[in-house]
């Protein structure tokens, strides 16, 4: 039986997940993400149980790009998003992973690439989600910024399929 391997976003820490088996593991964006001091007194009390903090492979941060720009989420994806996804994904080559996030753009990533993930304290995405950039002037849908390079108005993100 393959063991579990829970990759834990920030969320997992705020909101105080509780691990009774299996490998737990984070990436470096994460820690440095956490500020409130009960935050960080859960993510010292998890390392101190054995919580491993790997950056991801690049080659695998290489595929989360490409699939948050298929499903129109790269666009909110911090680098950190990036990297959890990325581990996850990377570990899962040998492991049965969770991730575990309330970030609903990660959520959808992972959802697209198959991945396991369970909500820390929200309720999750309910499906795969894709998105746009298009403009609210003359209606133009572009791939990244937050002005329209045809007429000036505004980008908005909105969401097109499933």
């Amino acid at each position: 039986m393959e063991e579990k391997v829970y990759v834990i976003d920030t969320s997992g820490f705020i909101v105080g997940v509780e691990f009774t088996h299996g490998k737990m593991i984070t990436v470096p964006g994460v820690v440095d993400e956490i500020i409130d001091s009960t935050s960080r007194l859960r993510f010292e009390l998890m390392h101190d149980a054995g919580l491993r903090v790997e950056p991801p492979l690049g080659t695998f941060r290489d595929i989360i790009a490409s699939a948050a720009e298929s499903t129109g989420d790269a666009t909110v994806l911090s680098e950190t998003d990036i990297d959890v996804l990325a581990k996850a994904l990377e570990l899962a080559q040998g492991s049965q992973v969770i991730l575990i996030t309330d970030d609903y753009a990660i959520q959808n990533v992972a959802s697209k690439l198959s991945i396991e993930y369970r909500p820390a304290g929200s309720s999750g995405i309910a499906k795969e989600v894709v998105w746009e950039m298009k403009c609210t002037g003359c209606g133009a849908v572009v791939t990244s910024g937050s002005d329209c390079p045809v007429c000036g108005s505004s980008i908005r993100r909105r969401r097109v399929g499933n």
